[in-house]
């Protein structure tokens, strides 16, 4: 009788309250925010410029880029601002050593 000892490991754990799929609490209040800066942004531009097709594009512009970027993955549950995240920690958590040559034989 052979006895397998297998690593499970659980997929589609969701840590927090889902909203929809693949927006969690934290990523639909940051879509907010992005929407209310959006709504102001684009009031200023149209109040400006009095172009409603530029206003109208650049509107779903912002929000569709926002959405593709705090939508997590169903396959590893990360979305693309915590890989972002993830990046800066390493580089921010790295030390660096300058390398200086002294003369050994003096």
């Amino acid at each position: 009788m052979e006895n397998h000892d297998e690593l499970y490991i659980p997929k589609g754990i969701k840590s927090s309250r889902v909203f929809m799929e693949g927006m969690e609490v934290r990523e639909v209040f940051l879509l907010g925010v992005v929407l209310c800066v959006t709504l102001i942004g684009c009031a200023l531009y149209y109040s400006i410029t009095k172009d409603p097709i530029g206003t109208f594009f650049g509107f779903l512009g912002v929000m569709l880029s926002a959405y593709l970027m705090l939508k997590k993955s169903e396959n590893d549950n990360q979305s693309f601002l915590d890989l972002v995240q993830h990046i800066l920690r390493y580089y921010q958590g790295q030390k660096h050593y300058a390398y200086i040559r002294l003369n050994e034989w003096e």
